[in-house]
């Protein structure tokens, strides 16, 4: 029986969040920044939710003659099929999706008060302070797939008042990529053998030519399983430089078939592949192994064997990175 070893490896990747936003100066709004890091998140842990409290400063736009934003409601949006986020705000979620945002409240102009599910900011009069700090809570939900290093962008949908005679914006307007969320997503990697035994069972009376005539019959086949939120490299070795081989006993040759090479005892060298992110669903990557000698010229012993060993490690750089599944 042939064995497979997998070796595993990790790293962290540095992440920020960022709030931002714009309007035209003839109509009333707000721009805003703020950098804050999310911490780790695990996908491949089923209890992991990663989630930061933090501040976001609002400044609102000003005009010649003292126009300026007197309030703004809006909500956050999320490209349609994102996992569950959430932006929490006075304890409501204001995160909605998008095209239809379903769920969310009617942007009204003449909101003059919070409403759960809005973000609601007054900032006064002319004479007032032209900036406002509001509080929010983002959290990611435990299995999404996320890309290591990736940014999850996010829209915002307001309407605003102006004052001073800055125009009013009461049909809802969109903001994009306004909000953008890096995570720290651990470069997490799970790699495993999936199938049979690449076992060729009893060769003792078979012929190299009877071998050779049914390379089908002769041939065992399984898989390497990756998932994985980067991409990532692969090796390969060969204990015994692919042959099967016994204590005191021959040597009985075999080449093995993966990521598009074949290996043998004339060419044991395997090129190390990177491959292109497998995500949390994970892919296959086919493996196999064929007898190319029979045993009936050597010397009996039950331990024929040899030991592949794959290394799996996620790269920060996917360089000349491939679907790997395809090879």
């Amino acid at each position: 029986m042939n064995k497979f070893t997998a070796i595993i490896s990790g790293l962290v990747a540095a992440s920020a969040i960022l709030f931002a936003g714009a309007a035209s100066a003839q109509s009333c709004g707000v721009t805003g920044t703020n950098v804050v890091s999310i911490g780790n998140y695990d996908p491949f842990s089923p209890s992991a939710i990663s989630s930061v409290t933090t501040t976001v400063t609002l400044t609102r736009l000003t005009g010649a003659g003292g126009r300026k934003t007197q309030n703004v409601n809006f909500y956050f949006v999320k490209p349609a099929g994102s996992p569950a986020y959430q932006i929490i705000h006075d304890g409501s979620n204001v995160l909605y999706e998008a095209p239809g945002y379903a769920g969310a409240p009617i942007l009204n102009v003449n909101n003059s008060n919070p409403t759960p599910g809005l973000v609601y900011v007054n900032f006064g009069g002319a004479a007032a302070p032209d900036t406002q700090t509001i509080s929010l809570t983002v959290s990611v939900p435990p299995g999404a797939d996320l890309t290591a290093g990736g940014a999850i962008p996010f829209d915002i949908r307001y309407v605003c008042k102006g004052t001073g005679g800055m125009s009013d914006v009461s049909t809802p307007q969109t903001l994009t990529n306004a909000f953008s969320l890096n995570v720290t997503v651990l470069s997490a990697l799970q790699a495993s053998y999936v199938g049979s035994a690449l076992d060729f069972g009893e060769i003792g009376t078979l012929s190299t030519a009877t071998v050779l005539g049914a390379p089908a019959t002769y041939t065992r086949s399984g898989n390497v399983r990756v998932a994985s939120s980067g991409p990532y490299s692969v090796g390969l070795t060969s204990q015994n430089n692919f042959q099967l081989t016994a204590a005191g006993a021959s040597t009985i040759d075999y080449q093995m078939m993966f990521l598009g090479q074949t290996r043998t005892n004339a060419s044991p060298t395997f090129t190390t592949v990177n491959c292109l992110r497998a995500g949390i669903s994970g892919v296959n990557l086919p493996l196999g192994v064929r007898l190319q000698e029979g045993g009936e010229t050597k010397i009996p012993a039950p331990g024929y064997s040899d030991t592949l060993s794959v290394t799996v490690t996620p790269l920060v750089v996917a360089g000349g990175a491939q679907n790997c599944p395809a090879l």
